[in-house]
């Protein structure tokens, strides 16, 4: 894995063989500056037998194919999305930044109300929220104005 996260960054941060690029005004997501902004979009897909993972940063919003149950983490700007495809299930890890306060508590309430069953650990403006709802987990950690926001649905 530490291999496949090595490889991953020297495509997105390299020449940029492989990927794909578009123009895009970025997707602001709750609060995020930005406004008129261009800002370029690189992604980069990895295929290996049975497993595809799909690396999207820069300009991009909540991933689509994200269970219509999991809300939007709208509290911040979402920088990266990584998405894994394989046999046991398909996960999405978003990188958000400039977070607005109390963006982990008021995450935690959206979990609640949409029925997972979530506990948290607050400190501060930050801290982690974890939860459950049938096959999909959710687990979101914060710290210093940023997240990371990692979804798993299992087949």
């Amino acid at each position: 894995m530490l291999l496949l996260l090595f490889v991953t960054t020297s495509i997105l941060g390299g020449c940029g063989k492989g990927s794909k690029e578009r123009d895009r005004k970025p997707a602001n997501a709750g609060g995020g500056t930005g406004a008129g902004v261009e800002e370029r979009t690189q992604s980069v897909t990895i295929e290996t037998s049975g497993r595809t993972v799909e690396i999207t940063a820069g300009g991009v919003g909540w991933p689509s194919g994200v269970p219509a149950e999991v809300p939007p983490f709208s509290f911040g700007s979402i920088r990266s999305v990584t998405r894994t495809e394989s046999p046991e299930g398909h996960s999405w890890s978003i990188a958000a930044g400039e977070l607005q306060p109390e963006a982990i508590r008021r995450y935690a309430a959206l979990l609640k109300e949409r029925g997972f069953q979530a506990s948290s650990m607050i400190v501060g403006n930050g801290g982690s929220v974890t939860a459950q709802k049938g096959n999909i987990s959710i687990a979101v950690v914060s710290s210093d104005g940023s997240a990371t926001i990692s979804v798993a649905l299992k087949r």
